[in-house]
């Protein structure tokens, strides 16, 4: 995935931050759905999210998955779970910038479903401190 993103020449290349929430979710997905994931965006007709610990690239299925908008350069560690997480932001469409918070809302919003259905979800699971906890004190 990321050597078609590194093949296709960008329009524009920024650095920014990432929603430290939506990066979690995504992490997590890939942790516990396995990598590389495919999304269908069915907001977005056509556009299909690729996720990978390295990138997380939106496509154009309709035109052979022709990269649109991409996210790179993720750091290997973080000082924290709830900072923004800087990366490097591709954009390979002159409207690209239009998408990208839906294309990331859309994404997590999928992957949270997936996790639910597998009874991967936060529902799923009871807290250490749960008040159902049958452990003697």
């Amino acid at each position: 995935m990321k050597s078609r993103v590194d093949e296709v020449p960008a329009l524009w290349v920024m650095t920014t931050t990432v929603n430290a929430a939506q990066f979690n979710r995504i992490r997590l997905a890939l942790l516990r759905l396995g990598e590389p994931l495919r999304l269908a965006l069915p907001s977005l007709r056509g556009m299909n999210l690729l996720l990978s610990r390295e990138a997380w690239v939106c496509v154009d299925a309709t035109l052979d998955d022709l990269p649109v908008i991409a996210w790179l350069a993720f750091p290997a560690d973080r000082s924290g779970l709830h900072a923004p997480v800087p990366c490097e932001l591709r954009y390979y469409h002159a409207h690209a910038g239009l998408i990208a918070r839906a294309v990331l809302e859309e994404g997590v919003a999928i992957l949270e479903q997936r996790m639910a259905t597998r009874g991967d979800g936060d529902a799923a699971r009871p807290s250490p401190l749960s008040p159902n906890d049958e452990t003697p004190v």
